[in-house]
Formats: structure tokens, sequence, C-alpha cells
């Protein structure tokens, strides 16, 4: 028997699953199986980019007995460690003469950019087309291999509760040991599924899931033990809409109020667990901040006391437009957010780091093609930006994306198309901030003499090779030499772009390092770069310095080999 789960990777709001991210539903399908009675050594694993490369990957999904297919995108971005499954591939995949499952967010609809409609997909040539959730479908179809009875067909409906993932989560880590980056996987873990808000968001598909199916503590801890006995020592505290909204203590008001001993005892919790490398977390409701201030400094306290350095607090601002908020049912106004700001900044951006990333800073997400939109609207995006960085706030992240349009979502019903109205404003916007925001603001958070820890090489770009931390939001690094990918380095940071920063690997040992990363140094021109190659071998740093006292600011991370 084989039954081969095929990754076209997901992205939604509260779920990542684009490598080196592994997403939930392929975890808990994977347990969903076992707890079937399928036989762990039964299940394979396949992403879609093997597919692509891999003749022996093809060969494997034909010669299984069942294919269960995963994706969906419903916010989708730009990736350095995967492209997502197209349309054109799940048409071929259906081809197959296998039984064959289709599961995932793509049951809202398939897209791959913003400013569009998603468009609802047939999938004719799929067996078993699930609209409710995959891992429920994917136990039924295992009991049936397992009890040798015909196998479902047509729509499959049923829903999942957090008992069922409690199940299927911890017998689903071994999958990762499959998976093509492992050891250098994250992993996103569900406190809970759907949305804690009275009132939700015009364009968001977290409102499908109801009201909020919340797992208990023990076994969140129990699930990310196992996975952490599967060799993984990456994880994020990211499948819920809002981490401050976790066992939230019920209020009259929008947002109920931070359940802060839960949230402390959880962190805690994981922590103890072993030398877990990345513990980070994602979408935090600025709301909830502006509305429960005191509640919300404890609780994040708490997990800046336990969680690993470089995490991002992500604030679905969306809009600084207070008309544009109204009419779609957003979060929090812009004074608010700037409160939730601040706040993260006194708690995570610590004065007294040396040299490494800030312990937890704050990110904003702005959505452009929101019904009510004006030109007016991107001037006070603009403003509210400026006043951030005039005020000396710190913000880890800016992200820009356009609406993507889902079937009955709110604003499916107050647009008729998705498309961004003011493309021209839109696209100054955008360069405004890359230009005038980005760089000064990478320039604070990421000074030069930064070190990024465990910097995973991913890809070449031209000469350089691109790489990043293993965590949420990670910076992209450059480093303006080809190295060997899937090696894990710490960089030092020696100057900066818009969306990425110029980084050298440590240790900088003088009498190897080659004249082009030598002369990245901060002080260093190509002329010296020259001069201290043609003085090598250095017996040691003294000698260094004596001769060029322009590398006295990168002594401690200076080496020299004989």
């Amino acid at each position: 028997m084989r039954v081969t789960i095929l990754d076209g990777y997901v992205d939604e709001p509260t779920c990542l699953g684009v490598p080196p991210y592994i997403s939930t539903y392929v975890r808990y399908v994977a347990g969903a199986l076992v707890f079937s009675g399928i036989p762990e050594e039964s299940i394979e694993y396949v992403t879609i980019d093997q597919y692509r490369k891999d003749e022996e990957k093809r060969e494997l999904l034909k010669d299984s007995d069942v294919l269960l297919l995963i994706t969906g995108m419903t916010v989708p971005g730009r990736y350095l460690g995967g492209k997502p499954i197209t349309e054109r591939e799940i048409e071929e995949i259906g081809k197959l003469p296998v039984y064959k499952l289709v599961g995932g967010p793509v049951k809202f609809g398939f897209a791959l950019k913003g400013g569009v409609k998603a468009k609802p997909l047939l999938f004719e040539n799929y067996d078993l087309v699930v609209k409710g959730d995959v891992e429920l479908a994917a136990y039924y179809v295992g009991k049936a291999l397992m009890e040798n009875k015909e196998l479902p067909e047509g729509v499959f409906l049923e829903r999942r509760t957090a008992k069922h993932v409690d199940r299927f989560a911890p017998l689903g880590a071994f999958i990762v040991r499959k998976h093509p980056y492992f050891p250098y996987v994250i992993c996103e873990i569900e406190t809970f599924r759907g949305c804690e808000r009275k009132h939700h968001c015009s364009y968001c598909t977290e409102a499908f899931y109801g009201s909020p199916d919340e797992r208990e503590p023990e076994r969140i801890v129990d699930e990310v033990r196992a996975l952490y006995e599967s060799g993984v020592k990456y994880f994020r505290i990211g499948r819920q809409p809002n981490i401050l909204g976790y066992k939230a203590i019920p209020s009259d008001g929008e947002f109920p109020v931070p359940n802060v001993d839960v949230i402390c005892n959880l962190f805690r919790s994981i922590r103890g667990i072993g030398n877990i490398k990345t513990l980070h977390i994602d979408n935090v409701n600025a709301g909830t901040i502006d509305a429960h201030p005191e509640e919300s400094v404890e609780a994040l306290s708490c997990i800046v006391r336990y969680d690993t350095e470089g995490d991002v607090a992500p604030f679905g601002l969306e809009t600084a437009d207070e008309e544009v908020i109204k009419k779609n049912f957003l979060k929090v106004n812009p004074e608010g957010i700037k409160k939730a700001i601040k706040i993260v900044n006194e708690i995570g951006a610590f004065k007294e780091r040396e040299d490494g990333l800030y312990k937890l800073l704050p990110g904003v997400n702005f959505l452009v093609g929101l019904p009510g939109e004006t030109r007016k609207t991107f001037e006070k995006n603009k403003d509210f930006l400026k006043s951030i960085l005039d005020e000396g706030l710190l913000l880890r992240r800016i992200n820009i994306r356009q609406v993507m349009v889902f079937e009955g979502t709110p604003i499916s019903e107050m647009v008729k198309r998705a498309k961004t109205k003011y493309r021209k404003d839109f696209e100054k916007f955008k360069q405004f901030v890359r230009e005038e925001i980005d760089l000064p603001m990478m320039k604070k958070v990421f000074p030069v003499g930064t070190v990024i820890k465990d910097v995973l090489l991913e890809a070449y770009d031209g000469e350089h090779t691109l790489g990043r931390q293993i965590g949420s939001y990670p910076i992209l690094v450059r480093i303006p030499e080809k190295l060997k990918l899937f090696s894990v380095n710490d960089v030092i940071v020696v100057g900066h772009r818009e969306r990425s920063v110029i980084g050298i690997p440590l240790p900088i040992d003088i009498n190897k390092i080659s004249h082009k990363l030598l002369s990245y140094i901060p002080g260093v021109s190509k002329n010296l770069a020259s001069e201290i190659i043609l003085k090598r071998p250095f017996k040691d740093n003294m000698e260094l310095l004596t001769l060029f006292p322009q590398l006295s600011q990168f002594s401690k991370y200076i080496i020299t080999s004989h």
C-alpha cells in the first residue's frame, strides 16, 4: 500500500506552508492516516517543486494507491523557498490514473496574486473534492483502505474539531522528516481556528471557519514535543488570527481580554521542551492591544521572555484612511495601531542588546483596493508611516499587497471587480515606502555590525547567495559570493538594500577571505583589501590591527587561521 501527500503549498492569513514552512494541513493529514491504521512507512510526501524537477517523484505519484493534493493561496506573496502549484498543474495531476483527493484552502477559490477575484475550480478529474476539512477526509479514506471498502467519492463537507486535531497532530509529526528542507523546517502551530471578532474584516477568509475552536494548551505542547522528537527545532505559534485571543476572556466590547496566565504557561511549557532554536509568533490584533493595553502588555512581555530573538508581531493595519476602515469593518484605527506599535517597541526593542537582533518588533500590513479607497488614502498611508519614522519607532517589516476577493466574503458583495482603481497612486506609494521608509528603517533595525545567527543559504542570485533565518518574516540576507547551499552560517551585516541586508559569513578568516568579501567590510576599499591580501598571512589579530586599524570594529569576529 502507498498513500502519497502532494504538497502544492498553502498561504492563508493564519497559516503558511511554503518551504521552509510545512503547513498544519500536511501534518494533520499524515496523522489522520496513521490514526486510521495506515502504517507510517506506507505514507509518502512530495512537494510540488519535487514533482516538477524529479522524474522519480512523478513516478511515485503514479504508483500510489491514493494521492492527496493539499493546496490553496488566499494571501499569496513572493516566495524564495518554492513556487505554489498552478491551475495547469492541478489539472495535469487530476489526470493521473490513481484515486485522487484535493483539499485545503483551495476550496475557497484559486488565485496566485492579489488584485483579482479568486475563481472556483471544478476539479473534474478528482475522486473526492474536500469542501470541509481535508484531515477528516483523509481519515475516512484511510479507514476505507484498511477495511478494504469502497473509497469515498464526490464532495466531502464534514468539519473537524479541535479534538480531532489533538488526536491527529502528534501522530503526523513523522512526516517532517520527508520534507526536502529537513532538518531546516519550521512548523506552524495551531492554538485555535476561527476569528474571535464579532464583526469580520470585509475581505478575510478566516471568518469562513466560524467562531474560535480552541485547543487545550497541554495538547499543543504534546504536538510540539512530538515534532521536536522528530527533529524539528523551529516553531511559529501562528495558526490563529490573534495570539492574544487564545483562551481570551469574554468582554462587552469587540475584543475579548487576553488571558495572560494561559498564554504565559503555554510559551513557558513549549520553551521547556528542549533546545528549540526558533519560537516565534504570528498575527497580533492591534485592536486587542488598543482595547486592553494592560493585559496585552503582560501577555506580550511573557512571550518576549520565552520566544527567540528576531520575532515579529504583525498588525493588520490595512489602511490609515478612517473611511476605508469603517466601510470594511477593519480592526482598529491608525491611532490604535500606533499605540500598539509603541507598546511592542517598549517591550521587544531592548536597549541593552549588543549585536544580535531585537527580540520582538511590530510589522504592519497594507491592503490596497479596498472599497472606499481614494487617492487621498495613499497620502494618509504615507503620513502614517512618516510619523512612525519621525517618532523613532521601529517596524520590522511593511507588507503591501492587493486585495483578493473570495466568494462569500462581505467584499464580494461590495465590488464588481477586484482591481486596484488608482494604479499610478499605488505604484507611487510602493516606491515611496521602499525608498523613503524601508531603507532608513532597515538601517535602524539591522545596523552595520548586527549578527544574524543561523542563516540558511537557499538560492543564488547571480554571484550572490541568498539566505534567511528560519523564523517569522526573516530578513533576506545577500552574501556577495557563491557559497554552498543548504548550509547554515552566522552572518554580520555590512550594508543595506531596501528589502534586504548585505552580510558576510562569520567568523571572518582574514587569511582566507576573498578580496570581494573583504572589500564589503565598512572602511575597507578595494585598494585596501588588495593591500591586506598582499600582507597575508597574519600571525594573530594584534599584528593585523597594528597594520590595519580600520578593521578594529570587527576585531572580535576576525580569526587568523594557519
